[in-house]
């Protein structure tokens, strides 16, 4: 064996003592670093100098926050005598709650009003107190019905379902605070249903940021808890031992502290994907000792010296698990070189808790198993099952006599996987994450039947002329860029300065809902000498239809979640529509708002990581070259690891499973893992080659020696994946179905196609070498 992997072995086991204090202490010192501290801003994907990421902080500056706004609808007669007002006690108890900035529901809204005195116009609440009489509700009613302005905003076209709207102060959207503020509206919300027998519907991003946050908090320890529980009950099926199952869990809780650690010395927050950290790093970091343990009992099996087979196990396998840790740290840090931050921050922790893993397990196997007695001939039986060796010498006959067969399933699988691959739709929603059965997603939908959306959309248009916005022409393009918008069904009713223009309008003659129209020149006219006189110009107006200047138009409304494929397709089509109203050498016109910045992000995500799966590709390429210096075998050893991929995108794509951003981060992350089964068996093969043995031979001999490792480790890394389906989030059970379905297709690959592929294509003439 290499004399520098004996040296590593002597030293490990003579200085066992000094060590355990060593790693005692850091891992001490790592939990008092530990980050526990949650992310409560939405991580930010796209880079800070995409220009469509620019328009939304730009109009972000001018207007203001555009999502934190939460609806809650209320579908019952709204204008029977006890249930409006116990809407307009419940309107003002929200309006205390610190936190909140305005709510407008249909007992706290404004009207208009002509003071012909001053020549004036007032803004009024039209409730001032709860009506006493249905009769005198009725009235208000009738003028409510009047003012076409919260037609489509806070009561729906039908007149059925009334919305309360709740602003939140854009200072508590990125804080821990909003969840406080959401619990208190809860506690007010709550009992009026009680009372009224009737259920709010809640909708907006606070209320699936809130959501999330709360499962986030909830799943940190249910999945550290399940993958404990997972890995104890796995490792005891299959070593039948308790000490053997006790020893490598200690030595991945000890990896788990460290990985905590890692997120707070890098100052990084707990967020939806560096939560799942610690119980990733369970599965992943026990096959180490798996490894480490199962080869133990065979050199122990061989040599009957504990002090010699430990020896051993480091020397045979020390430089294997560096580079199985190394490729699987490359599957994850590859991330670590994205330019999106939350992913950056999952590569760095996750790629040097595996690094982390690795140099424990090292340490810390062997010296546990010096203290303790020889393995009993029961702590080695499972090497004798005859159930698993009959399957692993079924596996070796098939490779040596059906390889053909072996050839064409796997060119089948492939020629399927391209088909299937053809089907892949990039698409994304906002609310992929939450199941489509949660009370989220089915209190979002029917907010969306009835109002259109409530996800922000907002268009901006400069006029490039100070006050601009106010001027007649500009204000009738507005309206009819919105007639425009109004023919998509996907987006709910617009606000503009043109609504409050045909309000102006409506107060100024103390019509009707008839009134509620565009004034003509002369009616304009006459309505700007009435603004004069009034606090409209920059006060009310900033930051709700113009900006400070009044020479940009804001026209807000909602759009529903239709996902990000038909949502660009709205996008561009509103913006040929938009060229064909105002000149674009006269006016800029800008689609923004968070649900569009959605659409680039998802977009950006997607080939970020595709572009992370490659260059892991070619990393571990590197790698695997350096540690077996043949360019055959380095294709050979790719090609079952990077068929898996294939075979589960094919599936994906005749599942209807899109790719987006949970799923596409599968890939790298699987394909890291994967290839470490190929990295035993070819070091196993080379071994046997360098003693002497023929192809056929070497291939045998590494069945015998490896085939239990590597089924036990893939079974291991397939039940720790299968746990992450129990999550609430549709990202994480991508992560949990998705890898452990290509990790078990990867390990048939390991074990049927890569030496078959072997007996193909591995022409080497046999060196010999005289064993030491």
């Amino acid at each position: 064996m290499h004399p520098v992997w004996q040296a590593i072995a002597v030293f490990i086991l003579r200085g066992r003592i000094p060590i355990l204090i060593v790693v005692g202490v850091l891992t001490l010192f790592m939990w008092t670093q530990r980050g526990t501290e949650i992310e409560h801003a939405l991580g930010r994907v796209v880079p800070d100098s995409d220009v469509e990421l620019q328009k939304h902080l730009q109009f972000k500056s001018e207007f203001g926050e555009d999502g934190n706004v939460m609806v809650m609808a209320i579908d019952a007669d709204v204008f029977q005598l006890d249930l409006f007002n116990a809407i307009y006690d419940l309107s003002h108890q929200l309006e205390s709650i610190e936190g909140v900035d305005q709510v407008l529901s249909i007992t706290h809204i404004y009207d208009l009003i002509r003071n012909t005195e001053k020549e004036s116009f007032e803004l009024k609440r039209l409730i001032q107190r709860k009506p006493e009489t249905q009769v005198e509700l009725d009235s208000i009613a009738q003028r409510i019905q009047q003012l076409s302005f919260y037609k489509g905003l806070i009561i729906d076209t039908a007149e059925q379902t009334s919305l309360m709207i709740v602003s939140l102060s854009p200072d508590i959207m990125d804080t821990g605070k909003k969840v406080f503020v959401y619990d208190d509206l809860l506690s007010y919300t709550q009992p009026f249903e009680k009372a009224q027998k009737l259920d709010i519907r809640y909708a907006g991003l606070p209320v699936l940021r809130v959501n999330v946050h709360k499962t986030i908090r909830g799943e940190l320890v249910l999945f550290l808890i399940l993958a404990l529980v997972v890995m104890m009950v796995t490792l005891l099926l299959f070593f039948r031992s308790i000490s053997t199952v006790i020893l490598p869990m200690l030595v991945v809780g000890i990896v788990i502290i460290w990985s905590i650690g890692i997120l707070g010395l890098c100052g990084y927050k707990i967020s939806l994907i560096t939560g799942v950290i610690p119980a990733l790093i369970t599965v992943i970091g026990i096959p180490n000792s798996v490894y480490l343990i199962t080869k133990y009992h065979i050199e122990y099996r061989r040599t009957r010296n504990k002090i010699k087979s430990l020896i051993r196990v480091i020397e045979k396998i020390g430089i294997v698990t560096i580079m199985t840790n190394a490729t699987t740290a490359v599957g994850l840090g590859v991330l670590g070189l994205t330019q999106i931050r939350m992913l950056k921050e999952f590569g760095i922790v996750a790629g040097l808790s595996v690094v982390t893993a690795f140099f424990i397990s090292l340490l810390l196997i062997p010296i546990f198993f010096s203290f303790f007695p020889p393995p009993s001939r029961n702590q080695v039986k499972h090497l004798e099952r005859r159930t698993l060796n009959t399957f692993i010498r079924f596996l070796d006959r098939v490779v040596h006599h059906h390889r053909w067969s072996i050839y064409i399933i796997t060119l089948i699988a492939a020629g399927f996987s391209v088909l299937g691959m053809s089907k892949l739709v990039p698409v994304s929603f906002m609310t992929d994450d939450i199941p489509k059965d949660n009370i989220l997603i089915t209190d979002l939908k029917y907010v969306e039947e009835r109002f259109n959306g409530v996800m922000p959309f907002e268009v901006i248009v400069d006029t490039k002329k100070r006050k601009g916005a106010l001027k007649r022409s500009n204000i009738r393009k507005a309206s009819q860029l919105q007639e425009k918008l109004a023919e998509y069904p996907s987006i709910s009713r617009t606000v503009s300065v043109a609504d409050f223009t045909k309000f102006l309008r409506q107060s100024f003659f103390a019509g009707g809902s008839e009134a509620y129209a565009l004034p003509t020149r002369s009616e304009f006219d006459f309505i700007q000498l009435y603004l004069k006189n009034t606090e409209f110009d920059g006060s009310t107006l900033n930051k709700t239809i113009v900006d400070s200047a009044l020479q940009k138009i804001r026209i807000t409304g909602n759009v529903r979640d239709i996902g990000s494929i038909e949502l660009a397709k709205v996008i561009d089509s509103i913006e040929v529509q938009a060229q064909t109203i105002f000149d674009s050498a006269k006016y800029d016109v800008t689609i923004t708002g968070t649900t569009k910045v959605f659409v680039r992000s998802n977009d950006f995500l997607i080939k970020n990581l595709l572009q992370s799966l490659a260059l892991a590709f070619v990393v571990i390429a590197v790698l695997m070259g350096l540690l077996f210096r043949s360019l055959r075998i380095v294709v050979i050893s790719l090609i079952p690891n990077f068929l898996p991929l294939m075979i589960m995108a094919g599936v994906m794509g005749f599942l209807g499973i899109a790719l987006k951003p949970s799923t596409a981060l599968v890939f790298s992350v699987a394909f890291g893992i994967a290839v470490d089964d190929s990295i035993h068996f070819l070091a196993r093969y080379r071994l046997a080659m360098r003693m002497g043995d023929t192809v056929p031979e070497a291939i045998s001999n590494s069945f015998r020696d490896t085939g239990v490792s590597m089924i036990y480790t893939s079974l291991i890394l397939f039940f720790g994946f299968v746990m992450f389906t129990a999550s609430s989030f549709g990202g994480t059970q991508a992560l949990g179905m998705l890898s452990s379905g290509t990790l078990i297709i990867a390990m048939f690959g390991n074990l049927l196609l890569l030496p078959a592929l072997l007996l193909r294509f591995d022409k080497r003439k046999v060196r010999r070498e005289i064993p030491r």
